[in-house]
């Protein structure tokens, strides 16, 4: 036996091989032959129509949620005179079905290759159970042309046959035309797209209005005379307006230079609000300071009540009679203030000049000043009986005494006469 086998193992590998390639492969074609999952995880809805025309349960014919394949038709059977369609529904591709859902047999393709196109519910209705049978009520079949035509009259019938007859002549050799007319169509399109996606986005709005209306109306239906209270009262409020027609005539005339003097003031406001942006951000800063500062001043305030409630206000009462007899003097001082201004003013332009001290060695007026006061104490140091006499000292060169053409020299001669230094 062992012998057997190690003989022909070569071959058993290439057998075994070959049924592991065979298994896979037969695995593969029956899952992509919808062959049931019996591991896999899914719950059973049905659906009850008034007719399956078309439809091949076992086919694997999906069933739809917006265009998403969640699950699949697994059967259909009579009851009741109604087809009960099965479906199974993945809880990974639609978690919940709820107790107002309906669904729609819907072609698939011309050849009738029938779906199912299933609309959830709503959360407010609840969940559905497992194995939950959505009405008749609330199901659609497809609806065929023979069908559409058999519930019209002969007379009808005809003329719908003339009319595709005419459409099919007038159409006849013109698929360009039709074919530009239907793109012309698509921003009209696009628009009634996006009315119908704002309306169906507004339904659950429109129903809570309706709501709303509906309680609004029943609620005052039992208030009759406070209706007949607000009637009253807005019949006298446009029996006082049309009283006042001349004035709101009036108003309405300068109406539009208000709105226009408004608009030059808005765009002259723009580069206030330029300015504004930038000043508010500067005072950020004191701002976030202000609280500590708040602080500060409340407690302040609380120590310096007591003053200004024991000491100020006696104060202010005593100076009331004082401030009375200052009303002449301080009409008087108002008069002559423009002049003290004025007068104030060059004393100060004064008193700077003299107090400015420049840099380097430059003095100001304020230190030659104080020499000057110095120099004329020394200078009237000396006095007799009669006051001070000013003394000095005279320093002329023999040059200028003898060369001298000026008026000068002859005082200098007189004075100094023959002085034996200037020869």
């Amino acid at each position: 036996m062992l012998k057997a086998l190690k003989k022909h193992a070569k071959w058993l590998s290439v057998i075994a091989f070959l049924m592991l390639a065979a298994t896979l492969a037969g695995g593969y074609i029956l899952t992509q032959q919808r062959l049931a999952n019996p591991f896999a995880d899914y719950y059973t809805v049905n659906a009850e129509f008034s007719t399956t025309a078309g439809l091949n349960a076992g086919l694997g014919q999906a069933v739809n949620v917006a265009g998403v394949r969640v699950g699949t038709i697994t059967s259909s059977t009579l009851r009741d005179g109604s087809a009960i369609v099965e479906m199974q529904i993945k809880p990974g591709k639609l978690e919940h079905v709820f107790r107002d859902a309906h669904a729609v047999l819907v072609p698939n393709s011309p050849l009738k290759d029938m779906q199912v196109e299933l609309f959830p519910g709503t959360t407010q209705a609840g969940a559905a159970p497992d194995r939950f049978t959505i009405p008749v009520a609330r199901t659609a079949p497809p609806v065929d042309s023979d069908e559409l035509t058999a519930a019209l009259d002969t007379d009808t019938r005809r003329f719908f046959q003339v009319l595709v007859n005419g459409v099919d002549n007038g159409l006849h050799g013109r698929a360009a035309d039709l074919q530009a007319l239907l793109k012309t169509l698509e921003p009209t399109a696009v628009d009634l797209n996006r009315v119908t996606s704002a309306l169906a986005a507004r339904r659950r709005e429109l129903r809570r209005l309706v709501h709303s209306m509906a309680v609004l109306t029943k609620a005052t239906a039992t208030k009759d005379t406070e209706l007949a209270q607000v009637i009253q009262g807005g019949n006298a409020t446009l029996r006082a307006l049309a009283n006042q027609e001349g004035a709101l005539r009036e108003s309405a005339r300068k109406l539009p230079q208000t709105l226009q003097t408004t608009s030059r003031t808005l765009a002259n406001l723009q580069d206030f609000t330029g300015e504004l942006v930038p000043t508010l951000d500067g005072l950020l800063p004191a701002v976030r300071k202000l609280k500590p500062v708040l602080k500060a001043t409340d407690e302040l305030a609380i120590k310096a009540e007591p003053i200004v409630r024991t000491r100020l206000r006696p104060l202010v009462r005593e100076l009331q009679p004082l401030a009375t007899d200052l009303s002449p003097t301080t009409r008087d001082l108002s008069a002559v203030t423009p002049k003290l201004s004025s007068a104030f003013k060059v004393l100060n332009y004064t008193v700077n000049e003299l107090a400015y001290n420049p840099a380097g060695d430059d003095e100001g007026f304020l230190f030659w000043l104080s020499w000057f006061a110095h120099n004329g104490n020394s200078f009237t140091s000396s006095q007799d009986a009669h006051g001070s006499a000013w003394r000095g000292v005279a320093l002329v060169s023999c040059n200028t005494l003898i060369n001298s053409a000026s008026a000068l020299a002859p005082l200098l001669k007189s004075i100094i006469g023959s002085s034996p230094v200037c020869k």
